[in-house]
Protein backbone atom coordinates (compact mmCIF):
# COMPACT_ATOMS: atom_id res chain seq x y z
CA UNK A 1 0.00 0.00 0.00
CA UNK A 2 1.06 3.58 -1.03
CA UNK A 3 2.44 5.31 2.40
CA UNK A 4 0.21 7.98 1.31
CA UNK A 5 -3.17 6.42 1.65
CA UNK A 6 -1.77 4.38 4.34
CA UNK A 7 -1.09 7.55 6.62
CA UNK A 8 -4.98 8.24 5.77
CA UNK A 9 -6.39 5.41 6.67
CA UNK A 10 -4.82 5.48 10.30
CA UNK A 11 -5.86 8.66 10.54
CA UNK A 12 -9.38 8.12 9.38
CA UNK A 13 -9.13 5.35 11.93
CA UNK A 14 -8.04 7.18 14.84
CA UNK A 15 -10.97 9.62 14.20
CA UNK A 16 -13.42 6.67 14.79
CA UNK A 17 -11.85 5.32 17.46
CA UNK A 18 -12.07 8.68 19.06
CA UNK A 19 -15.78 9.12 18.06
CA UNK A 20 -16.64 5.47 19.46
CA UNK A 21 -15.16 6.26 22.55
CA UNK A 22 -17.04 10.07 22.91
CA UNK A 23 -20.43 8.45 21.85
CA UNK A 24 -19.46 5.50 24.78
CA UNK A 25 -19.17 7.79 27.63
CA UNK A 26 -22.52 10.02 26.01
CA UNK A 27 -24.55 6.89 26.17
CA UNK A 28 -22.89 5.19 29.53
CA UNK A 29 -22.25 7.63 31.80
CA UNK A 30 -25.11 8.23 33.79
CA UNK A 31 -26.02 4.27 33.95
CA UNK A 32 -22.19 4.01 35.00
CA UNK A 33 -22.47 6.77 37.80
CA UNK A 34 -25.64 5.18 39.02
CA UNK A 35 -24.26 1.70 39.19
CA UNK A 36 -20.65 1.63 39.47
CA UNK A 37 -20.35 5.23 40.82
CA UNK A 38 -17.58 6.04 38.06
CA UNK A 39 -19.08 8.09 35.32
CA UNK A 40 -15.95 6.74 33.43
CA UNK A 41 -16.35 2.80 33.74
CA UNK A 42 -17.13 1.90 30.33
CA UNK A 43 -14.61 4.78 28.77
CA UNK A 44 -11.45 3.44 30.71
CA UNK A 45 -12.46 0.12 29.31
CA UNK A 46 -12.83 0.87 25.87
CA UNK A 47 -9.58 3.24 26.05
CA UNK A 48 -7.56 -0.21 27.86
CA UNK A 49 -8.81 -2.05 24.80
CA UNK A 50 -7.75 0.90 22.18
CA UNK A 51 -4.12 0.78 23.93
CA UNK A 52 -4.01 -2.86 23.50
CA UNK A 53 -5.11 -2.86 20.12
CA UNK A 54 -2.65 -0.06 19.42
CA UNK A 55 0.41 -1.73 20.99
CA UNK A 56 -1.01 -5.48 18.73
CA UNK A 57 -1.09 -3.02 15.68
CA UNK A 58 2.16 -1.84 16.02
CA UNK A 59 3.46 -5.79 16.57
CA UNK A 60 1.64 -6.92 13.61
CA UNK A 61 2.91 -4.66 11.34
CA UNK A 62 6.56 -5.84 11.70
CA UNK A 63 5.80 -9.32 10.39
CA UNK A 64 6.23 -9.21 6.87
CA UNK A 65 3.00 -9.84 4.83
CA UNK A 66 4.60 -12.88 2.93
CA UNK A 67 4.33 -15.21 6.05
CA UNK A 68 0.58 -15.34 6.47
CA UNK A 69 0.30 -16.06 2.71
CA UNK A 70 2.83 -19.39 3.66
CA UNK A 71 1.18 -19.88 6.98
CA UNK A 72 -2.37 -19.17 5.65
CA UNK A 73 -3.67 -23.12 6.00
CA UNK A 74 -2.00 -23.27 9.54
CA UNK A 75 -3.74 -20.16 10.68
CA UNK A 76 -7.03 -21.46 9.53
CA UNK A 77 -6.97 -25.07 10.65
CA UNK A 78 -5.97 -23.27 14.32
CA UNK A 79 -8.60 -20.60 13.89
CA UNK A 80 -10.92 -23.70 13.15
CA UNK A 81 -9.61 -25.87 16.35
CA UNK A 82 -10.37 -22.95 18.21
CA UNK A 83 -14.07 -22.27 17.19
CA UNK A 84 -14.35 -25.94 17.91
CA UNK A 85 -12.89 -25.92 21.51
CA UNK A 86 -15.16 -22.80 22.22
CA UNK A 87 -18.12 -25.07 21.71
CA UNK A 88 -17.15 -27.59 24.66
CA UNK A 89 -18.58 -26.67 27.80
CA UNK A 90 -16.23 -25.88 30.36
CA UNK A 91 -13.63 -24.72 27.76
CA UNK A 92 -15.75 -21.80 26.33
CA UNK A 93 -17.69 -19.59 28.54
CA UNK A 94 -21.42 -18.10 28.16
CA UNK A 95 -21.53 -14.64 27.57
CA UNK A 96 -24.88 -12.98 26.40
CA UNK A 97 -26.68 -16.31 25.66
CA UNK A 98 -23.84 -17.31 23.27
CA UNK A 99 -21.10 -20.09 23.95
CA UNK A 100 -18.43 -17.82 22.00
CA UNK A 101 -16.04 -16.34 24.39
CA UNK A 102 -12.61 -17.92 25.89
CA UNK A 103 -12.71 -16.48 29.56
CA UNK A 104 -9.28 -15.00 30.58
CA UNK A 105 -10.28 -13.44 33.95
CA UNK A 106 -12.33 -10.06 33.61
CA UNK A 107 -11.24 -10.26 29.68
CA UNK A 108 -12.69 -12.59 27.08
CA UNK A 109 -11.71 -13.33 23.67
CA UNK A 110 -13.73 -14.51 20.69
CA UNK A 111 -12.02 -17.30 18.43
CA UNK A 112 -14.79 -15.94 15.98
CA UNK A 113 -13.38 -12.82 15.09
CA UNK A 114 -9.48 -14.58 14.48
CA UNK A 115 -11.61 -16.78 12.23
CA UNK A 116 -12.65 -14.36 10.40
CA UNK A 117 -9.53 -13.08 9.45
CA UNK A 118 -8.01 -16.31 8.69
CA UNK A 119 -10.80 -17.03 6.53
CA UNK A 120 -9.99 -14.04 4.63
CA UNK A 121 -6.25 -14.37 4.41
CA UNK A 122 -6.77 -18.28 3.04
CA UNK A 123 -9.53 -16.64 0.77
CA UNK A 124 -7.37 -14.13 -0.55
CA UNK A 125 -4.36 -16.51 -1.16
CA UNK A 126 -6.65 -19.04 -2.77
CA UNK A 127 -8.00 -16.09 -5.53
CA UNK A 128 -4.40 -14.94 -6.08
CA UNK A 129 -2.80 -18.45 -6.95
CA UNK A 130 -4.72 -18.18 -10.30
CA UNK A 131 -7.33 -16.46 -11.39
CA UNK A 132 -8.72 -18.62 -13.95
CA UNK A 133 -10.53 -20.45 -11.59
CA UNK A 134 -13.40 -18.38 -10.13
CA UNK A 135 -14.09 -18.76 -13.98
CA UNK A 136 -14.96 -22.50 -13.40
CA UNK A 137 -17.89 -22.41 -10.24
CA UNK A 138 -17.18 -25.71 -9.19
CA UNK A 139 -13.73 -26.54 -9.22
CA UNK A 140 -12.84 -22.40 -8.21
CA UNK A 141 -15.66 -20.83 -6.12
CA UNK A 142 -16.71 -23.98 -4.07
CA UNK A 143 -14.27 -25.05 -2.26
CA UNK A 144 -14.22 -21.43 -1.35
CA UNK A 145 -17.86 -21.60 -0.07
CA UNK A 146 -17.70 -25.34 1.22
CA UNK A 147 -14.94 -23.56 3.75
CA UNK A 148 -17.31 -19.98 4.72
CA UNK A 149 -20.32 -21.95 5.24
CA UNK A 150 -17.90 -24.57 7.90
CA UNK A 151 -17.17 -21.52 9.45
CA UNK A 152 -20.45 -19.92 9.38
CA UNK A 153 -21.99 -23.47 11.08
CA UNK A 154 -19.55 -23.40 13.72
CA UNK A 155 -19.86 -19.99 14.57
CA UNK A 156 -23.87 -20.99 14.34
CA UNK A 157 -23.44 -23.50 17.04
CA UNK A 158 -22.57 -20.68 19.61
CA UNK A 159 -24.62 -18.92 18.30
CA UNK A 160 -23.46 -15.55 16.91
CA UNK A 161 -25.87 -14.71 14.07
CA UNK A 162 -24.30 -11.05 13.47
CA UNK A 163 -20.67 -12.65 13.24
CA UNK A 164 -21.05 -15.07 10.69
CA UNK A 165 -23.17 -13.18 8.42
CA UNK A 166 -20.53 -10.52 8.63
CA UNK A 167 -18.29 -13.53 7.62
CA UNK A 168 -20.30 -14.10 4.67
CA UNK A 169 -20.83 -11.09 3.15
CA UNK A 170 -16.40 -10.64 3.77
CA UNK A 171 -15.97 -13.67 1.72
CA UNK A 172 -18.67 -12.78 -0.75
CA UNK A 173 -17.24 -9.34 -1.61
CA UNK A 174 -14.11 -11.08 -2.03
CA UNK A 175 -15.66 -13.44 -4.90
CA UNK A 176 -17.48 -10.34 -6.15
CA UNK A 177 -13.81 -8.52 -6.59
CA UNK A 178 -12.03 -11.64 -7.82
CA UNK A 179 -14.66 -11.32 -10.77
CA UNK A 180 -17.01 -14.25 -10.24
CA UNK A 181 -20.14 -13.73 -12.78
CA UNK A 182 -22.49 -11.76 -11.43
CA UNK A 183 -25.49 -14.30 -12.17
CA UNK A 184 -23.59 -16.65 -9.91
CA UNK A 185 -24.16 -13.83 -7.11
CA UNK A 186 -27.89 -13.75 -8.23
CA UNK A 187 -28.84 -17.90 -7.64
CA UNK A 188 -26.85 -17.85 -4.40
CA UNK A 189 -28.81 -14.31 -3.10
CA UNK A 190 -32.09 -16.44 -3.20
CA UNK A 191 -30.75 -19.40 -1.80
CA UNK A 192 -29.26 -17.12 0.68
CA UNK A 193 -32.63 -15.39 1.27
CA UNK A 194 -34.13 -18.62 2.01
CA UNK A 195 -31.52 -19.74 4.30
CA UNK A 196 -32.01 -16.21 6.50
CA UNK A 197 -35.64 -17.03 6.76
CA UNK A 198 -35.23 -20.75 8.29
CA UNK A 199 -32.63 -18.87 10.79
CA UNK A 200 -34.90 -17.09 11.94
CA UNK A 201 -37.95 -19.44 11.94
CA UNK A 202 -35.35 -21.98 14.38
CA UNK A 203 -34.87 -18.85 16.03
CA UNK A 204 -38.11 -16.65 16.62
CA UNK A 205 -36.31 -14.20 18.86
CA UNK A 206 -34.55 -12.99 16.08
CA UNK A 207 -37.74 -12.13 14.03
CA UNK A 208 -38.74 -10.05 17.36
CA UNK A 209 -35.45 -8.12 16.84
CA UNK A 210 -36.66 -7.37 13.31
CA UNK A 211 -40.35 -6.27 14.35
CA UNK A 212 -39.90 -4.57 17.36
CA UNK A 213 -40.31 -1.47 15.94
CA UNK A 214 -44.26 -2.40 15.44
CA UNK A 215 -44.51 -2.23 19.22
CA UNK A 216 -41.52 -2.52 21.18
CA UNK A 217 -43.51 -1.36 24.63
CA UNK A 218 -44.64 -5.42 24.35
CA UNK A 219 -41.13 -5.89 25.30
CA UNK A 220 -39.47 -2.74 26.59
CA UNK A 221 -36.94 -4.11 28.48
CA UNK A 222 -36.00 -6.22 25.54
CA UNK A 223 -36.03 -6.15 21.61
CA UNK A 224 -37.70 -2.92 22.13
CA UNK A 225 -34.90 -1.30 24.29
CA UNK A 226 -33.45 0.48 21.97
CA UNK A 227 -36.44 1.92 20.30
CA UNK A 228 -38.12 3.11 23.24
CA UNK A 229 -34.67 4.93 24.16
CA UNK A 230 -34.47 6.92 20.76
CA UNK A 231 -38.46 8.07 21.22
CA UNK A 232 -37.22 9.32 24.89
CA UNK A 233 -33.95 11.20 23.28
CA UNK A 234 -36.37 12.78 20.45
CA UNK A 235 -39.12 13.72 22.87
CA UNK A 236 -36.67 16.14 24.64
CA UNK A 237 -34.32 16.89 21.97
CA UNK A 238 -37.82 17.85 19.98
Amino acid sequence: MNKKYGKYLLAVSFLLIIFGIVMIYSSSSIWAEYKFNDSFKYVKHQVLFFAVGIVLIYLLSKVNYEFYYKNATKIFIICLVLLVLVLIPGIGSVRNGSRSWFGIGAFGIQPSEFAKLALIILTSKYLSISNKFIKNITKGVFPILLLMFLVFGLIMLQPDFGTGMIIVVGILALLFIAGVNIKFFLGLGAIGVLGIIGLIIVAPYRMDRITSFIDPWSDPLGTGFQIIQSLYAIGPGE
